[in-house]
């Protein structure tokens, strides 16, 4: 989360139109659920992070290591789609291991299903964070607002996001506080501090969103957080460049 929040209000894409990125985002993610191909949710994978990089001007490898984090959670996920356990397996199978009286098996038509929906998934997810790593939440909202998103659903979004820093925060500094007191020297110690950690973070959190509710309704809130609307710039160049990716993501489909 420090990451994201570092890099998305010093990239150059800052200051464009949140609603272009978001039609590019949209339109790229589309593609990826509709061709269903392998090849065309690597390569909406390679336009978002070329955008990131030589568009946005992201260091190269940030891209890469959100994108690589959300991916490991997407092979657990899909394993369990190509993989099958059991006492006994049915003929004609693939592949098969023996663990005991467990045998573990896959077949052809399971892993290629596996195939298509981790590579779909994750063009789909390389498509939300270029959104993520190039639009600042103060842009989000706004844009959600021109879309006529309720106030209320607005206000927990920008509410819940504040609060994510806020507890990470919180976190980090009650476990340097038990760190630092040899609460985590052995395993009864750290299993002891982990449960006093939770159980305090969950006092904390609670406390502070008392204290918000009380701010807010000492100034007047009336169940709408009112801002400054920003000004944006349009850059002509992400049409083209977004042209070019769905055009790629069509070839990929129609030759492979």
């Amino acid at each position: 989360m420090h990451v994201i929040d570092r890099h998305v209000y010093a990239n150059r894409g800052r200051g464009v139109d949140p609603a272009h990125k978001a039609a590019l985002v949209l339109l790229v993610l589309a593609l990826c659920l509709l061709l269903d191909r392998p090849m065309v949710g690597l390569l909406a994978c390679a336009w978002m992070w070329v955008l990131s990089s030589l568009w946005a001007g992201l260091p190269t490898g940030v891209f890469g290591r959100v994108l690589l984090a959300q991916g490991s959670f997407l092979v657990l996920a899909v394993a369990g789609v190509a993989l099958s356990a059991g006492t006994a397996f049915p003929a004609g199978v693939s592949w098969v291991v023996h663990v005991g009286p467990l045998a573990v098996w896959a077949s052809f038509g399971s892993v290629d299903t596996a195939l298509h929906l981790a590579t779909r998934a994750l063009g789909g997810t390389a498509a939300l964070d270029f959104l993520v790593l190039t639009t600042p939440l103060v842009d989000i909202v706004e844009l959600l607002r021109r879309l006529r998103i309720p106030s209320v659903l607005i206000d927990i979004v920008a509410l819940t996001y504040r609060f994510i820093f806020i507890l990470l925060e919180s976190l980090d500094r009650m476990h340097n506080a038990q760190d630092s007191r040899l609460g985590y020297s052995s395993f009864g110690n750290a299993v002891k501090s982990a449960g006093l950690l939770g159980s305090r973070l969950f006092v904390d959190s609670y406390q502070r969103s008392k204290r918000l509710q009380i701010a807010l309704d000492s100034r007047g809130y009336s169940g709408d957080l009112q801002g400054l609307t920003p000004s944006y710039r349009t850059d002509r160049s992400l049409w083209w460049l977004g042209a070019a990716a769905t055009a790629t993501l069509l070839i990929g489909r129609v030759l492979i």
